[in-house]
């Protein structure tokens, strides 16, 4: 698994972020979901081909319990291209949670068969795919998109929708119903679509995950950094999304003037020490800086 499929995968686990995802989308941003009511799924699971099994994988999968008794089995795939295979993937996922439930509810009448017979509890399998891309999704959102048809053939062919979210293209106000550092990521990537966007102030609860998330969608390690030397120089301090924009402008704005400085030493303009006196540091600083910023 790559490192930028567990980036992804990591913030959305933690259960405040999960429950602010199902509870801002299915209802309004009410806490219908507590944190402590979801129970952890895997997310593997297979299907026979043949004489061979083969493993599928969710992004994360989570079991909502109110009271002990289960309520729905929620699921996250993320997204940041384009999949015309999306219907057909959500499906093989759900199809097998489905049997799951099937499984169990016949391994649990065998164990009851001098009990009276109950009618089998089954729940609700729901999915929803996050696209974190720019390109638009303007089709295959449902399985009769993506299907080579004949039109004899449509009446008899159930169609299966899927739950495509395109974070950056939400509404204000729907954005205004996630209290979490999901919150954050739809900001951050509305951000960069617009520049005068502007974010929510609240304090990142999970910033070193949120941090490599970002990191996982723009192969630039900056936001990264920022978290890690705000961490050590500004201890018990909370990060906000505006002191990590801040920081992320500033540490661009100086390893931009790093790399003209380090152009000009290379064409023989200007000696190092000369270049470390225009950026205020000695000569030990700026070269520890330009290795830090990877500047060559």
């Amino acid at each position: 698994m790559g490192q930028k499929d567990i980036a992804e995968k990591v913030l959305e686990s933690y259960n405040d972020v999960f429950a602010d995802i199902v509870n801002g989308f299915v209802f309004k941003g009410k806490k219908v979901i507590k944190e402590d009511d979801l129970q952890e799924m895997s997310p593997v699971s297979a299907f026979k081909s043949g004489r061979k099994y083969h493993k599928q994988e969710r992004d994360v999968a989570k079991l909502w319990k109110e009271n002990g008794i289960r309520v729905a089995l929620c699921g996250i795939e993320n997204q940041t291209t384009v999949d015309s295979s999306m219907p057909l993937r959500v499906i093989a996922y759900d199809g097998v949670a489905y049997k799951k439930q099937l499984v169990e509810n016949s391994k649990s009448k065998k164990k009851k068969k001098k009990e009276p017979v109950e009618q089998p509890k089954f729940y609700p399998v729901i999915t929803f795919v996050l696209y974190l891309g720019d390109r638009p999704w303007n089709n295959n959102k449902n399985l009769l998109d993506v299907l080579t048809l004949r039109p004899e053939f449509k009446p008899f062919v159930s169609d299966y929708r899927i739950n495509l979210i395109d974070l950056s293209n939400l509404p204000d106000e729907q954005v205004k119903l996630f209290k979490s550092d999901f919150r954050s990521l739809i900001d951050w990537l509305k951000k960069q679509k617009d520049p005068d966007y502007e974010v929510d102030p609240r304090t990142l609860d999970h910033a070193y995950e949120f941090a490599n998330l970002i990191y996982a969608l723009t192969n630039d390690d900056s936001a990264v950094e920022a978290v890690e030397k705000w961490t050590k120089t500004n201890e018990g301090e909370e990060i906000t999304m505006n002191n990590l924009i801040d920081k992320l402008h500033e540490q661009g704005k100086v390893k931009g003037q790093l790399e003209l400085l380090s152009n000009l030493i290379k064409d023989g303009v200007l000696t190092l020490k000369q270049a470390a006196e225009r950026m205020g540091m000695s000569v030990a600083k700026f070269k520890a800086t330009m290795k830090e910023l990877a500047i060559n």
